[in-house]
């Protein structure tokens, strides 16, 4: 059976992500009441803008994952579970950067290539698939897909610079 403070720390991790799953749907109510819809067509300027902010925060949770697979996972049960949870909420947050930019890319077509847009819509998925997984395959598929999502990126800052 698992002690107090493993214990304690599943409640608080479970807490958090109920409080961020209703922080999300809180933002996108808000975004939607505000008429912000991120299915509709967009201007470019304000699109290359968000894209360009959202590019440089991906970079962050890409650095962020990938020192985290350098790093040794810790030796106490309780710590390498939040280390992981913590990193899934880092691959969700990738995960739903990467849906948004999907949707605003396709406000710049044909302006972007359209390899782009296919690019920007098979990687939330793949970020969805590797949260569902666990152990050595969610590990290697992390590598591979920050890895990918590092070329990615490298076009997307090459089409923005293109206009």
């Amino acid at each position: 059976m698992a002690d107090r403070s493993t214990l304690a720390a599943l409640h608080a991790m479970t807490t958090l992500a109920s409080l961020r799953a209703a922080l999300r749907a809180g933002r996108a109510i808000a975004d939607r009441r505000a008429g912000r819809d991120p299915s509709t067509q967009e201007a470019a300027t304000p699109v290359r803008a968000w894209l360009t902010e959202a590019e440089e925060e991906m970079g962050t949770l890409e650095v962020r994952l990938h020192l985290r697979r350098v790093a040794a996972l810790p030796d106490e049960e309780a710590a390498a579970l939040a280390q992981d949870f913590e990193d899934r909420l880092a691959l969700a947050d990738l995960a739903g950067l990467l849906r948004t930019a999907h949707q605003k890319l396709l406000s710049l077509y044909p302006a972007v290539p359209e390899a782009l847009l296919e690019e920007a819509r098979r990687y939330p998925l793949e970020a969805d698939r590797l949260l569902a997984l666990d152990g050595p395959k969610h590990a290697a598929g992390l590598v591979a897909f920050l890895d990918d999502l590092a070329g990615f990126r490298a076009r997307l800052r090459a089409a923005l610079r293109a206009r």
